[in-house]
């Protein structure tokens, strides 16, 4: 199941690394969308690093997320205002778990 397109409606949950969270959090299970303009919903993603490796600009890094059931380390938009919009890693997200949205 993808990011949901409707992220920006869910409460936000609070705040990680510098950047908002939304929708359920409960860890370990929920871990919620994390970031804005580069949103990644750490429920979704499987730790397959793609993102990470895809970045021009070094947005992502690891986080881990140990009891998470899809995986115990996850991607997270730690500089999200480096982000040039190039739509790298949400075009090679496996699991459609990325979400790029230029202000």
């Amino acid at each position: 199941m993808p990011i949901d397109p409707d992220f920006m409606k869910k409460p936000e949950a609070g705040e990680h690394n510098g950047h908002k969270v939304r929708g359920e959090v409960k860890p370990p299970e929920k871990l919620g969308v994390h970031g804005t303009q580069v949103a990644l919903d750490q429920d979704v993603c499987n730790g397959d690093g793609i993102c990470i490796s895809v970045c021009p600009v070094s947005v992502f890094d690891w986080v881990e997320s140990p009891g998470h059931p899809t995986s115990e380390k996850k991607s997270d938009p730690i500089n999200e205002p480096q982000c040039i919009f190039c739509m790298a890693c949400e075009v090679q997200c496996p699991t459609q778990a990325i979400k790029i949205t230029q202000p």
